[in-house]
């Protein structure tokens, strides 16, 4: 996609954890790896996708070295699917996006 025809407007953060995504009305759980994060969406690169318009939850889990933080059921829409995965609409701002950051840093060390 050229940058002209980019929509988006949050900042979107690229890294590599897990995601889990709940679709509520297949009742079926899809695991991936979170590719880009924003403060209102995420992408996450998956093989089997549902498809367009589906309701779900994601857990997104951050892995330390010693541990690991869970954030947990953050409601959405898949808003777009290609080869790669998928693509989820929040329904709200996320209120957690202050961590990422915290999570880049200590990524590094």
């Amino acid at each position: 996609m050229s940058q002209s025809a980019e929509r988006r407007v949050s900042f979107r953060m690229p890294f590599a954890t897990e995601v889990i995504c709940h679709v509520d009305e297949l009742d079926k759980k899809y695991c991936g790896t979170l590719r880009d994060l924003s403060i209102t969406s995420l992408f996450m690169e998956i093989d089997d996708c549902p498809h367009i318009g589906c309701r779900c939850h994601v857990n997104i889990i951050l892995k330390g070295k010693h541990s690991s933080l869970e954030i947990k059921n953050v409601a959405g829409s898949i808003v777009r699917i290609d080869e790669g995965g998928l693509a989820i609409y929040f329904d709200e701002r996320l209120e957690w996006f202050a961590l990422v950051p915290l999570y880049f840093k200590k990524l590094r060390e």
